[in-house]
């Protein structure tokens, strides 16, 4: 690969992670710091040396440093990772005219596929691209800046985002056909509602630990369902569009919450109206 076409395919991102490492000097810091794996750090700085053709770390048992050829890069690389960043504020100033929405698969199906329709009702300037992604990445590509609003069912953990509660949906066990609570566990289908909701679950009901299909996807669940028969754990919300097919069990103590997080110095003017519509304010 011809160098110019490297540095195409690695973008700022590679700079910023070398900047991480140079700053803290531990590439397990450095890949925490930016929501990465330690795997995924290493690989771009492999790229940045095979880039330059040089090394740019000493790599030592407790403890790294810059190499001579690290240290004449480091102030070029801050250079560049600030004008890019200014310009991208400069940018952000004006009248926001597309919006990145991202959510995971139950954030998604719980929420956004209804809410999309309205936004783009109510924002008819507005160009919106909307994904479906996993929770590690949709938390490092908003930190990146690369979506403008992200949802899930658990807040993020950081000084940098605002983690909004934007819907409570109660819960209850389903069956494909009315019998004991005992009976239907027997084919339970696990949807995953996040790690304490999950736990607060099998807290209840133990036997479900042993479930023999298990999913992240409210919609994989359905399917799986309509195939096979079974019991699950749903919103009220969702089993009431299966009608008589769902057996209404028993309601669960337990309540899965939707979240929307954005970044907390925001500043694309116009942003603010798009979260607090979104947020019911």
């Amino acid at each position: 690969m011809k160098r110019f076409e490297m540095f195409d395919a690695m973008d700022i991102r590679f700079l910023n992670t070398f900047i991480e490492v140079a700053r803290t000097r531990h590439f397990g810091k450095a890949a925490e710091n930016l929501y990465l794996t330690q795997s995924a750090v290493s690989a771009r700085i492999k790229q940045l040396e095979e880039y330059f053709n040089t090394a740019l770390f000493i790599r030592q048992r407790n403890s790294i440093k810059l190499t001579p050829a690290g240290e004449k890069l480091l102030p070029f690389a801050e250079n560049l990772s600030h004008t890019l960043g200014e310009a991208r504020r400069s940018l952000n100033d004006a009248e926001i005219q597309h919006i990145v929405i991202s959510g995971t698969p139950n954030a998604w199906e719980l929420f956004l596929q209804d809410e999309l329709p309205d936004i783009q009702n109510q924002f008819s300037d507005l160009t919106v691209r909307a994904e479906v992604i996993n929770n590690e990445s949709m938390v490092r590509l908003l930190h990146e800046r690369l979506i403008d609003l992200a949802f899930s069912l658990e807040p993020i953990k950081s000084d940098d985002v605002v983690s909004d509660c934007i819907l409570t949906s109660s819960l209850a066990l389903y069956s494909d056909k009315s019998q004991s609570v005992e009976d239907a566990l027997e084919q339970y289908i696990h949807i995953d509602w996040g790690v304490k909701s999950s736990e607060a679950i099998e807290k209840q009901y133990p036997k479900v630990r042993r479930a023999n299909f298990r999913t992240g996807s409210i919609q994989v669940a359905l399917s799986y369902f309509a195939r096979n028969g079974g019991s699950l754990i749903l919103p009220d919300k969702i089993a009431e569009c299966f009608g008589s097919t769902m057996h209404r069990l028993e309601m669960v103590p337990i309540e899965i919450k939707t979240y929307i997080h954005y970044l907390s110095d925001t500043n694309k003017r116009g942003m603010q109206e798009v979260i607090n519509y979104l947020s019911g304010e």
